[in-house]
This record gives structure tokens, sequence and C-alpha cells, in this order.
């Protein structure tokens, strides 16, 4: 029978009891935990990559039984047969040895801050609560009892005029569970970083970082109960002074090479990938699989994201003793959290930038400045180069890492797979449905066409050219015409509330017109001839006139000039030279 699969599934324990699929990755373990000179580890990965399993994985192989230390049964239950259990040498030693604090911020996302404060409070309320033991711990003196009480009394955690309660509960928590267990304890926080992006996107930023910059610089820099910690997140946010003064931190982004054991510890690679296909009978479909879920770089390391393909195998493999026409890479990626980057930075970035997205998008590499300390305070002043580095970081794109560049910090992004192009699709497109302006500038463009006005026409689309996006991909020897047809058929699309009817390359007379609209009571119709020329200025006024007469010679317009319902019919020549274009218009009827 074949072994489940734990979708959702975030606990390493958990997985194991119920039998389910896992991947072994136990060697980082041994990795961070004895091979690292450091005792402060971030660990920087985009989301979905299994960073929270890593976490759990950690403190299930870490952390002691309290009830009977020296007690390691539960975790040569879970860890048998996996890679770390057979260095004998390193298991006695760290299995089931140290007192482990594991806190996970994930579940700080509110739109203010009292929220996210009271929500700060609650998590270690609750994390404290997890070691009762010592309250009555005859290795605790008194004073050092009250100092638990303190911890232990929701009311102090929450009290916001006195953040020290909450700012120092780690680094008392970590003395009191030394003095009890004679050992310093590990601290594991997942997701360090999460507080802070949602505070930067919801507009409380400043009143986050004068929360989280004490806590860790209590929890991380002041803290000598402590035998080690590790954080996991998206970025470094190292200017936020969270991690100043603590010259023993070592970060591990996605582009930094190294241990191969750093580089390969979260996530799949390759043969890992193989694997889980092979084991559900999905090998014909690694093609497919890789196309979707694949391209992403860690160091120099080529990864594929591990809840893609967990997914694609549990929405796919019995589909083969049923219907194998059925199966399909689905997109798991877009629906889940943090996808609102793009739709934030759409409307700011400039015309020069969005020829960049273009390219992204049509499969190119864009060469870009990638900042390895940019924090989340830095994208509120909304410069370009933060943007790209956010979106490597969060996985929205993945870096060539044999590309070398005279400037160090200038490195080749491109979209990683077509999971990830879809997902920028659907979220420019969201932005042009959804954006005041562009909404605003598609009606007058739409209200325009109607009225016959070539003026309104090419003021609109010159407005619209300078954020414009194609959601479209068009083979890189395709005519330039079709960049602008699809950037027109894209607008019209959301112009539907005036349009009746909306044809794209449509026969008509003597040829194919490449778009007919009709307005709402279908009395006016507009035809476009669509043109393009590598020339500016003038030579666009010229081509327009041009589309125009071509229109009426091949007789485009016959059948609605005809049509006893129709009372207006304009004929448009458009033509584009890059962000620019010249509009001119001929009433036919």
């Amino acid at each position: 029978m074949l072994k489940s699969i734990g979708i959702g599934t975030e606990l390493f324990h958990k997985l194991i009891e119920n039998n389910c699929y896992y991947v072994d990755k136990t060697p980082l373990i041994r990795t961070v935990f004895k091979e690292s000179a450091t005792n402060a580890f971030l660990i920087m990965r985009p989301r979905r990559f299994g960073k929270t399993l890593t976490m759990s994985t950690f403190y299930d192989f870490l952390s002691l039984n309290i009830e009977n230390p020296g007690d390691v049964s539960l975790q040569e239950k879970w860890f048998k047969g996996t890679k770390i259990f057979e260095d004998k040498e390193f298991c006695s030693k760290y299995m089931g040895k140290f007192p482990v604090i594991f806190v996970s911020f994930k579940s700080i996302v509110h739109q203010n801050f009292n929220d996210a404060y009271n929500q700060f409070a609650t998590l270690i309320y609750r994390l404290v609560l997890q070691f009762e033991y010592l309250a009555t711990s005859k290795e605790l003196s008194d004073k050092q009892k009250e100092q638990y009480a303190c911890l232990s009394n929701y009311e102090k955690l929450t009290d916001r005029t006195n953040k020290s309660y909450l700012t120092g509960s780690l680094q008392t928590l970590s003395c009191l569970l030394e003095a009890h267990h004679k050992i310093k304890p590990i601290i594991l926080i997942d997701e360090y970083d999460v507080p802070i992006a949602k505070a930067a996107y919801h507009g409380y930023y400043d009143e986050m970082i004068d929360l989280i910059s004490p806590f860790y610089n209590d929890t991380l820099k002041t803290n000598t109960y402590l035998d080690r910690a590790v954080l996991t997140g998206c970025l470094r946010a190292a200017r936020e002074s969270i991690f100043t003064g603590l010259n023993n931190l070592l970060v591990c982004s996605v582009l930094d090479s190294g241990d191969d054991d750093l580089s390969t510890g979260i996530g799949f690679t390759k043969e890992e990938t193989q694997e889980v296909l092979a084991y559900y009978g999905l090998s014909d479909y690694y093609e497919e699989a890789g196309n979707n879920y694949d391209g992403y770089h860690f160091g120099t390391t080529q990864m594929y994201c591990p809840w893609d393909v967990m997914n694609f195998c549990n929405d796919n493999y019995r589909k083969l003793s049923k219907n194998k026409n059925l199966i399909q890479a689905g997109n798991y990626w877009i629906n889940t959290s943090g996808n609102d980057v793009i739709e934030e930075f759409m409307g700011l970035i400039e015309p020069e930038d969005v020829d960049l997205m273009q390219d992204l998008l049509d499969g190119k590499s864009i060469t870009a400045e990638v900042r390895a300390a940019l924090c989340y305070g830095d994208l509120q002043n909304h410069d370009i180069n933060d943007f790209w580095t956010l979106l490597l970081y969060t996985g929205y794109l993945t870096f060539d890492p044999a590309y070398r560049s005279s400037i160090k910090t200038e490195y080749s992004l491109y979209i990683p797979n077509e999971e990830i192009r879809d997902c920028f699709r659907d979220k420019i497109l969201n932005y042009f449905k959804t954006n005041s302006v562009m909404k605003a500038s598609t009606a007058e463009l739409v209200k325009g066409l109607f009225e016959g006005d070539a003026e309104k026409v090419q003021d609109n689309l010159n407005t619209l050219l300078g954020k414009y996006v194609s959601i479209r991909d068009f083979a890189a020897n395709a005519p330039k015409e079709n960049y602008y047809h699809g950037f027109m058929n894209g607008l019209l699309v959301n112009g539907t509330s005036f349009i009746e009817e909306h044809k794209s390359n449509f026969e008509s007379g003597d040829g194919y017109v490449d778009i007919i609209i009709a307005s709402k009571n279908s009395d006016t119709v507009a035809i476009l001839e669509l043109k393009q020329t590598d020339r500016p200025f003038g030579a666009r006024l010229i081509a327009a006139e041009k589309a125009v007469k071509q229109i009426a010679e091949k007789g485009y317009a016959t059948v609605y000039m005809k049509d006893p319902l129709v009372r207006n019919v304009y004929a448009y020549g458009i033509c584009f030279h890059k962000k620019l274009c010249s509009a001119v218009v001929k009433k036919m009827k």
C-alpha cells in the first residue's frame, strides 16, 4: 500500500506516525547544529519550501523528554531509517538532549498593531505554558519562580505600558530552562519576519519594529543562556536594527553556495523529485512537473518546490487507474499567502521597468541589483531594485548562478517555471481589472472609441501603455504587432460594461480585421487596424493614416454599413512605437 501524502502536515513526527511520504532531509540537522560554529543561524527560503517542517524536524530530534530526561525512545521511533540515524556518534550527543523553545510567527498577519501585539503576546503565553513544570521546579530559586509566574501572566505580557515582559520573554525562559536542566536551551523561531512584512504592508511598521527589535536583541544578542538559535524567513531584515551587533549571525540565503546539505536541505532536488514521482507511478510526467515546479536555484543547486510536487502527486496518482487524460499540473503556489507584492508595486513602477516585467513574462532574463540587506521598511520607497530583490527572495524569481558581472550585486533573474508565470499573469490581470487609474483610463478609452474621438483614444492609450504588461506570451520571432494586439484585447476585455460584442482577427470584407467592437446598444461599431513602427515621431501618424485607408479599401466595414441598426461606424488606425501611439479616425457611417 502506498504511503499517504501529508498535504498541509508541517510536523515531522505527524508525517512519520501517519505513514506519510517523507523526503529525508535529516542531514541538515548535523550541518546546522554540529558543523556550524555559529550559535545564531538564519535560513532564508521562499514560502512553501518546507521551512516549518524543517524546524519541526529539528525540534523532534533535539528536544529532551521532560518527564524522563535521557529517554530517546520517541526519537528512535521517528528517526529510524533516516540518514541522520546512521550517525550514532552524533545521535548520542544531540538526539533528545536539549530543552527546545519552538515558536512560529506565521500567524501574526493582522491589519493593525493592537491585534498584532496581542497575537504576539498570545503566542509567547502559550509557549511559556508548555514549561509549566518550571513553576514548581526544585532547581529554581523563589525569585526565578516569580519570573516564571510573570511570564505565564497573560495580562503582563499584553501590557503595552511595560513591553519588557514580552520583549525579554525568551531570554528569561532560556535562563529558567538552563537553571532547571543544567543545559543551555535551543531556540527555534519559524517565519521570524512575517510580523515585520505584514506591519509594512498594513502601515504600522515603525510600531512593530519598536516591539520586535528589542525582542530579537534580548533573545539572540544578549542571551548568555542560549546554546543555539535557528530562524527561518524570507528576508534578512538587517537594516531594521533587529540583528545589530549580532556578529555571529550566519545567514544562508538563496544566493549562498557552500555546504550541499544547506543548499539541498530545504526543497526537492531533481533526484528526489524523480523518486517521488516514480513512487506514485508518475515518472512519465516528470517533464511536465519540471516545467511547472522546477527552476529555482539555492546556491548552485537547482531545486523544485516540494509543496507543488507533493500536491501534483496527490491530485494525480489515483487517475492512473481511471483516466490518464485527466492528469495535469495544477497551480498550487498561487493560492498560498503573500501574492499581493506584484499588485502593490505595479501601479508605481516606471515604463522602462514595465518593459523588464514584460521581458520576464516573455521568458527572458533581466539583470538587476540584488540587495542582500533589503528590509521591509525599504519597500515604501518603491525602488525597483527592492522590487526585484523581494521577488527573488519570495520565490517569484530565481537567478542564474553561472552569470558573472563586474558589479558584484548584479544578478541575472528570471521566472523559474510555468506555474509562477501563470501567477504573474493572474496578478497582473487582476491589477488591470481593479486598479482605479487603469479602470478609469480603460473606460475613457472605450468611450472615446464609440464617440469617434481619436484624441481621447490616443491620450488614454498612452497612459495605459506606460503601465501595461501583456498577459499573453508571444514567440521571439513573432511580429511586434502581436504584442500590441494582445495589449488592446487585454484592455477591451476589461471594458465589457460598455461593449456588447468584441471580435479579434475577424474575417470581414477582403481580409481579417484586427479588432471590432460594438457598443452596448449595438448602434455604434469601432473597427481597429493596428500597426507598429520602429521609427518615432511622424512615422506613427503616417502608418495610422494608412491603416484607416486599409479598412476602407478592404471593405472591413461593409457589413456594418449595410446594417440598418448600426448608426455609427468609426474606422481607427492606431500605430504604436514602444510606449507611445498615434490614433487616426474616420467616420464611415
